[in-house]
């Protein structure tokens, strides 16, 4: 997982291929909503995109504690 500068944006890349997109959003949000009011959470069926999502979080200091504390975590077996 890194983080943009710029805004409240975390990427977060190695996700499971296999677990369907509205799955996989809703399982984020679940994990990730512990460290603050998400606004949105992103992922795409396409190639490109697959098992790759954006977590947007109302504030700097939530998504800096989310990829602080969530890198490398296990979901869905494979480490974030």
């Amino acid at each position: 997982a890194t983080e943009n500068p710029q805004n409240m944006t975390i990427y977060i890349n190695n996700l499971n291929e296999k677990i369907k997109i509205e799955e996989l959003k809703k399982s984020l949000h679940a994990v990730f909503s512990q460290f603050g009011k998400i606004l949105e959470v992103l992922a795409f069926k396409t190639l490109k995109h697959k098992g790759q999502a954006w977590v947007i979080f109302e504030d700097v200091t939530s998504a800096s504690n989310a990829l602080r504390q969530m890198q490398g975590f296990p979901f869905y077996d494979k480490p974030m």
